[in-house]
């Protein structure tokens, strides 16, 4: 993403449950007299059904009205010049379709909003910071103890690390992301990136204990639509030499420092290999699926937990969630190809890439939309028609085009011998096909995650830390998970060159009688 990373740098305390959802109208067994005196009045359970019905299709009509009002407005670029027509209509092969006619909609999960409990900021007050700083402290006891299990949903498969960090100086733990080497994003940030970690190796030696490298690392999804994308033999030797300064300063990291180093895959990532990794880097690095679990033994009582992911599978436009269950297409979700649509149109230069266009257009779908209408919203969304025109939207934002009708047919190679058309895409069913994984809920969350918001996913952690990536946006916050305890929530930002700044995340933890800290590292990209 290539807008700015700059934004209030104080600690948001979130913790208040969720207000109570507005409209519905008067209880359909009460009825107003001539002196405007409320009586109960007896009336038939087919009658409250029916009157419920009625009061239910009126707010689906209403946000109905919204979403379509939010997406009539969402404002697209100039009309290239261009003629995208000939050379994506024009592609062999076979093509890959799909049919999903049944699709059941989840069981909506328990949700723990009822159980969290208002963090008040005058209990907490050191744990406020300036909006000058960038950094909080990391508590070293919780507010309530309690049996720790690792996650088990469909978002996090879950590889975990114990960390020794008794007695011992070197405790620190970095993290940093969207590299996006072998792609255009990464054009001119070698320097930059060699000076930081240049410096980072000088303090690993006596202070870091872990670095992960948190998705995003490596370039996949920016081939144009007409062009075959490389298989991953011939990526790794490419990256070989785009990414030289960090190959080399991992080799530094682990040979001479002594440090522990994870490769955790992001969305753009998310075909490389563990053999990829070890090829690229060397057995010693240790390669991460999606979601990485670092219990921390530090000579205290407490054990302390971090959780790292890139932060993609929380993304409806980005999440490979629907990959055990051969519902994306072809096992990519639509995100990739939004991106490839992006590199179509040549406009890696102009600052408004692919996550821009999707945080672009849900916020302001969000935004437009009344809170007590946010029930009915992924009702709306599930029409196809609405659904056709969110996605076109999206793609024409993408390729910029006032109209994608004349694209309907534009082919998006896969393979040597296969493609996927467009008009495939805007049929896609995609929140259907995610409701049926996770329940309507979690979608509206889903969608709220992809405008960078993960407050509902991170309140359902257990850990004490989460550290999550993908939305190019350096953040840090505070929330209460659903247990009371507090939860610092930090993104590592990005390494791209359209970025204003570049950052990573340095966690420093807690020890027997000191509060540990975290802190965003950044530099501004000048």
């Amino acid at each position: 993403m290539g807008n700015s990373c700059g934004k209030s740098a104080s600690v948001e305390f979130v913790g208040t449950p969720a207000s109570e959802r507005g409209g519905g109208g008067k209880d359909p067994r009460l009825t107003d007299d001539d002196n405007n005196n409320i009586q109960p009045v007896d009336v038939s359970q087919s009658q409250l059904r029916a009157t419920a019905e009625e009061s239910n299709n009126n707010t689906h009509q209403q946000c109905l009205e919204y979403v379509k009002a939010a997406l009539d407005k969402q404002k697209v670029g100039e009309s290239v010049v261009r003629n995208y027509s000939h050379s994506l209509l024009d592609i062999p092969g076979e093509e890959l379709t799909f049919n999903f006619d049944h699709v059941v909609i989840a069981e909506d999960r328990d949700e723990v909003d009822a159980m969290v409990l208002p963090l008040e900021v005058g209990d907490d007050e050191e744990d406020e910071i300036d909006i000058d700083t960038r950094s909080t402290t990391w508590v070293r006891k919780r507010s309530k103890e309690f049996e720790y299990t690792l996650p088990n949903d469909k978002y996090s498969k879950v590889t975990q690390e114990v960390l020794h960090l008794e007695n011992t100086k070197k405790r620190k733990i970095v993290a940093m992301s969207d590299l996006h080497l072998g792609g255009s994003w990464s054009e001119g940030m070698d320097w930059k990136l060699e000076k930081y970690l240049d410096n980072l190796i000088q303090i690993a030696k006596e202070e870091v204990a872990c670095f992960v490298m948190l998705g995003d690392i490596f370039e996949m999804w920016l081939e144009k639509f007409a062009e075959v994308p490389p298989d991953n033999a011939a990526r790794v030797q490419a990256w070989k030499e785009s990414g030289s300064v960090l190959i080399n300063a991992i080799d530094k990291l682990i040979s001479e420092c002594d440090v522990k180093v994870f490769y955790v895959r992001g969305n753009h990532d998310r075909e490389i290999t563990e053999q990829d990794v070890k090829t690229i880097f060397g057995e010693k690095v240790s390669f991460v699926p999606c979601t990485l679990i670092l219990r921390l033994k530090t000579g205290s009582e407490t054990e302390h937990r971090v959780r790292l992911a890139h932060g993609h599978e929380w993304d409806v436009f980005n999440s490979y969630m629907l990959q055990d269950s051969n519902k994306l297409i072809p096992n990519r979700p639509i995100g990739y190809y939004i991106a490839r649509a992006v590199s179509t149109a040549e406009r890696h230069d102009s600052g408004s890439e692919v996550e821009d266009l999707l945080i672009g257009l849900a916020g302001g779908l969000l935004s437009m939309i009344p809170k007590a209408l946010e029930d009915d919203l992924i009702d709306v969304l599930l029409r196809p028609e609405v659904h056709r025109k969110l996605i076109g939207r999206l793609f024409e934002g993408a390729f910029e085009v006032e109209d994608i009708d004349f694209l309907l047919q534009a082919k998006c190679r896969v393979s040597e011998n296969e493609y996927v058309r467009l008009q495939s895409l805007l049929e896609y069913p995609l929140f259907r096909l995610c409701g049926s994984e996770v329940g309507k809920q979690d979608v509206f969350h889903m969608i709220k995650a992809a405008t960078g918001d993960y407050k509902k996913f991170i309140r359902r952690s257990d850990e004490d830390v989460v550290v999550l990536a993908h939305t190019h946006r350096w953040d840090l916050r505070k929330y209460r998970n659903y247990k009371g305890n507090q939860v610092v929530y930090a993104n590592t930002g990005c390494w791209t060159c359209n970025a204003e700044e570049f950052s990573s995340v340095v966690l420093d933890p807690p020890t027997v009688d000191k509060d540990g800290l975290v802190t965003i590292d950044y530099g501004k990209n000048e």
